[in-house]
């Protein structure tokens, strides 16, 4: 049997809300057909007209699910589009990115390399710091080793030294000549006095004798002394200390040192002992020792040693002593007396009570004391010198050292005495002062040399003194070493 069916009212019955249940009838729909055999043409024609009155509900479902698609693929496009913009801008981001990577990566390479050069010349570097600071310790080992020969051979020269010294003799006397002042020479007579060319010790003095009751006859005498070196009237003042600046490093060493000039008035003592204050080439021999004492000490600080310097200068006159380095005001009611006190290490040491003493600390700071000393001093006119030093000064140093390194210690003393000249009254032609001041000064003398003889001149007097003093053994100097 048959059956008829309207289509349109089987479509219009059957109203699927979903498009999944649209989709799921025509499924079966052509599936149905599929099933059909190929006669059945009425059969399939059927189903095919029911199969396109879906199409209309199938696009209205699709129409109601998917009503705007038209304008959201159109904002999808769009935003697809700055998507793709962004991307690009990415992707060239990227891409610099990337580029100044493998930039930083080639950069991080060579940096890495150089890394580990650096480390590898670091780790030589500090091998060779390594040797070099045992080479340092090394040296450093051998320095102490050689500053403690150096100290070992300085006591050792210091030991020499004096040998030395004691073989020149302990006590020395060199014989200065000045030359002729102005006006001696315009008085016809010659310099008597004939150097030996072959030997630098001895001299020899012409003395002529005219005998008024022989018919003026004149005799001529000669004599011969022998000194350890005799300075002729062109030896400078350089020429003299060269000879004395040994006695000068002995008193550094801790020895007990006195070098004093001695001779007729007006015959250069001051000259000799202090020069010129504003000549170097002329400085006498106190400021040459004071210079060689203070070079002298800076350079034994270098092998540990330390000085302190103390300075004191006197004058003996009219058999009183004053202190020049006092002032004016405090010299008055003040006694000087001289001492022999025990040191500190035993030994005898002179001392002057209420002199000043003044430690000194450099060159130029004794020089002041001794132009203090200078303003100070007695000087007087006579008719053998325009300006004759009246009394007997002495400039003294006490020169106490200490070595912290070797716990050695010394103390010694540089005097330096500028004597006041022997004169003949008859012939300086003084009175009042000046006539005590001369008694008192050639009193001295005699007592200090004993061997002047009264009966000749003052020249030959002196020379003859200091032939007897050049004489003398005083035995072995000692050091005073704490």
């Amino acid at each position: 049997t048959t059956t008829k069916t309207n289509p349109s009212k089987t479509a219009s019955n059957t109203k699927p809300c979903t498009i999944e249940d649209l989709n799921a009838t025509l499924a079966s729909i052509v599936a149905e057909v599929k099933k059909l055999p190929k006669y059945d043409l009425k059969r399939k024609s059927e189903l095919h007209q029911k199969g396109f009155l879906l199409i209309p509900s199938l696009r209205q479902a699709y129409v109601d699910e998917y009503g705007g698609y038209e304008e959201k693929i159109q904002q999808i496009t769009i935003e697809s589009k700055k998507l793709k913009e962004s991307l690009t801008e990415v992707n060239d981001k990227y891409k610099m990115s990337a580029a100044h990577v493998t930039s930083l990566t080639t950069q991080l390479d060579n940096v890495q390399q150089e890394l580990k050069l650096k480390q590898e010349e670091c780790h030589k570097l500090t091998q060779t710091v390594e040797k070099l600071n045992n080479e340092i310790q090394d040296h450093l080992k051998t320095i102490d080793e050689k500053d403690a020969e150096i100290r070992e051979n300085e006591t050792i020269r210091r030991k020499l030294h004096n040998e030395v010294q004691e073989l020149k003799g302990n006590i020395r006397v060199y014989c200065r000549v000045r030359p002729l002042l102005n006006g001696e020479d315009n008085q016809g007579h010659d310099l008597p006095v004939i150097f030996d060319d072959q030997c630098d010790k001895n001299i020899r003095i012409q003395h002529d004798n005219t005998n008024e009751s022989g018919r003026g006859k004149t005799t001529s005498e000669k004599f011969d002394f022998t000194f350890d070196k005799v300075f002729g009237p062109c030896s400078t003042q350089e020429n003299v200390f060269f000879e004395i600046s040994q006695l000068v490093q002995s008193a550094l060493d801790g020895y007990n040192v006195c070098i004093f000039a001695y001779g007729q008035t007006g015959s250069g003592k001051t000259y000799t002992m202090e020069g010129c204050t504003n000549n170097n080439s002329k400085a006498g021999m106190i400021p040459r020792a004071v210079n060689q004492i203070f070079a002298s000490a800076k350079e034994l600080s270098t092998k540990g040693w330390k000085y302190d310097i103390e300075a004191s200068f006197l004058e003996i006159y009219n058999e009183t002593v004053r202190d020049l380095l006092a002032s004016n005001s405090k010299k008055e009611n003040i006694k000087y007396e001289i001492k022999l006190v025990k040191s500190g290490n035993g030994a005898n040491r002179v001392t002057v009570s209420n002199a000043k003493i003044v430690k000194v600390e450099s060159e130029n700071q004794v020089c002041e004391l001794l132009k203090t000393a200078s303003r100070h001093r007695v000087t007087a006119a006579t008719k053998c010198n325009e300006q004759s030093s009246r009394s007997h000064s002495v400039f003294r140093l006490n020169l106490i050292g200490s070595n912290e390194i070797t716990g050695q210690h010394c103390e010694g003393t540089l005097n330096l005495v500028d004597l006041a000249g022997s004169e003949r009254i008859s012939v300086s032609g003084v009175t009042g002062d000046r006539l005590n001041e001369a008694k008192n000064i050639n009193k001295s003398l005699s007592t200090l040399s004993k061997v002047i003889l009264s009966l000749a001149n003052k020249s030959l007097n002196s020379l003859r003194f200091a032939t007897k003093v050049n004489n003398c053994h005083i035995g072995t100097a000692t050091k005073k070493v704490k």
